[in-house]
């Protein structure tokens, strides 16, 4: 699990554990600029700026990922980075003396600072990205915290993580799964489904969560919609499969009430007899690697696929949206077979080498609160069905001697009454989010409890960078200041944006793009207001929220 740092450097009275890491990660580029062209040890640095070797190299790690220090592999030294450059020379452009001649070329910046060739191009280790690059880094680190309904926890360290995943790639490979393949993952939340999830993507395959509470009806249409390659399952859920099912089924040993089913591939005796697969397959930026479906009310659930290329824009979410902190201890409460979990619950904290932690089942208020106390919560993210469940359950008092920094909520725009329950109780920053399955979040407002006279007046916020966001009318002209219309993002102009089509359904994705491919409609009715705030009006019949 991350923590705050245990170093003795202290940072002035009053600074934030964030202060702290922007304020030491800027000593470390003063330092580095001060080496000029011959670069800088990490022995120089550590003496330039008193920080501790795990503290210094940590930071600088952090700064080489988004290109702000490189690192020359033959000497080991390090220099600033690319992307200062680009950034010194639009500061130059804007403080450079009048009469001053400017620098041959434009100069240009990234909307956001996330868009890294790690994310692009026709080779992406993805395995490696999501799990062992951390463990070669620190492989003891917590992949996963799981708590059981008892209070029991477990853990998985990255460094397991990726020796499993390489074993039960092995297994699955065994079954025929291969690049592109969708493999159908119907599992409760626990170590198998992310030892599961590597194990396709070491595959080059497609991880297709089924939700566990999902009919048997819902099921069968998915694996035959998808063409399922192979299905990771328990002995209990197994029963929702269909019975006259011809894929490989792989199946978590101890249920044994049920049986493991003389067809089944034992989970972890297979995983155990393998051999770890040395290879990782590799992607191309648009290839999928996830397929998630829409809600089981739909009457035909669309497939909506998501590409390696979104790494870009849930990294994005999850630093800037989530304002997720080094030192911050991260619990996403959606189910990881809903997109909201498996986008930032599972992925996001696997990307960025954090704990995820897992609760088993359905939402208990006094579970809630264990989970917060015990493991010292600083930044949460629920639905308002959970922040409601809060309310009810102790209207006056509320969660007591919680460490929490912010809190996000996200599914539904939230009631003004909830918005100033939470800001006077929990006392924390509050971000109410939107987004949908096609685009991840992409919008944001904060509600702060140091201005609790800000009035609720259902505005969903801003765009996060990276996206444009605009409000367009029947015609498909974009509205006015005032005017009232459908939201729309301006593909053109939002790199983060990465949905194409609905994997089964071509109708559908043509009523998404209905006044051309520039714009993509969200189905939900909204105005702007002279700020630059949306607010929310009502959804259409057709609109597919976040879940």
């Amino acid at each position: 699990m991350t923590r705050p740092d245990s170093d003795t450097e202290t940072a002035p009275a009053g600074a934030s554990g964030g202060t702290q890491s922007l304020e030491r990660a800027l000593a470390l580029l003063r330092a580095v600029a001060s080496h000029g062209a011959e670069g800088a040890r990490l022995a120089d640095l550590m003496g330039d700026t008193a920080l501790s070797k795990a503290t210094a190299h940590r930071l600088l790690t952090a700064l080489a990922r988004e290109r702000f220090i490189d690192q020359d592999p033959r000497s080991r030294r390090y220099h600033l980075g690319p992307e200062l450059d680009s950034l010194g020379r639009i500061a130059a452009a804007r403080h450079r003396p009048e009469g001053d001649v400017p620098a041959p070329g434009p100069a240009t910046v990234q909307p956001t600072a996330f868009l890294r060739p790690d994310y692009q191009g026709e080779a992406i280790p993805l395995a490696d990205l999501l799990c062992d690059r951390h463990a070669r880094a620190d492989g003891a680190r917590a992949a996963l915290l799981h708590e059981s309904v008892a209070g029991q926890t477990t853990e998985l360290s990255f460094a397991r993580l990726a020796r499993d995943s390489a074993r039960f790639a092995a297994v699955l490979r065994g079954l025929g799964v291969g690049r592109g393949d969708r493999v159908a993952v119907l599992l409760p939340k626990g170590a198998e489904l992310l030892i599961a999830a590597l194990a396709i993507w070491r595959l080059g395959g497609v991880y297709m969560p089924l939700f566990t509470t999902y009919s048997a009806a819902a099921v069968a249409y998915r694996l035959a919609d998808s063409e399922a390659r192979a299905i990771v399952t328990t002995g209990f859920l197994r029963r929702k499969i269909p019975r006259d099912n011809s894929r490989p089924v792989v199946m978590v040993e101890g249920d044994e009430a049920f049986g493991p089913g003389a067809d089944a591939v034992p989970f972890w005796s297979a995983l155990h007899e393998s051999a770890p697969l040395p290879d990782i397959a590799r992607y191309a930026d648009r290839d999928a690697f996830a397929l998630m479906y829409t809600s089981e009310a739909e009457p035909k659930p669309l497939g909506v696929s998501l590409p390696v290329m979104a790494l870009a824009g849930i990294e994005q979410y999850m630093r800037i949206g989530l304002d997720l902190r080094d030192d911050d201890i991260y619990w996403n409460m959606a189910d990881p077979g809903w997109a909201y979990g498996a986008y930032y619950g599972l992925v996001g904290p696997l990307l960025l080498g954090r704990t995820t932690i897992f609760c088993d089942g359905p939402y208990d208020v006094r579970q809630g609160y264990r989970m917060l106390t015990k493991f010292g919560v600083t930044n949460l993210t629920c639905a308002p069905s959970q922040i409601r469940a809060w309310h009810s359950a102790d209207p006056e008092g509320g969660p007591h001697k919680l460490a929490l920094r912010i809190l996000s909520v996200v599914g539904e725009p939230l009631p003004p009454e909830l918005i100033g329950w939470a800001n006077r109780v929990v006392s924390v920053p509050l971000l109410d989010q939107y987004g949908q399955r096609e685009t991840g979040i992409f919008m944001m407002n904060r509600y702060d409890p140091g201005h609790a006279d800000r009035t609720a007046d259902s505005s969903l916020g801003r765009p996060l960078p990276g996206f444009r966001v605009v409000i367009l009318d029947p015609q498909g002209r974009e509205a006015p200041v005032g005017g009232a219309g459908e939201i729309a993002i301006d593909v053109e102009s939002s790199p983060l944006f990465w949905f194409d089509a609905y994997a089964n359904d071509p109708g559908r994705t043509a009523a998404r793009f209905r006044h051309g491919r520039r714009y993509y409609l969200t189905g939900d009715w909204a105005f702007l207001d002279s700020d630059g705030n949306i607010h929310f009006r009502g959804r259409a019949s057709d609109a597919i929220v976040m879940q």
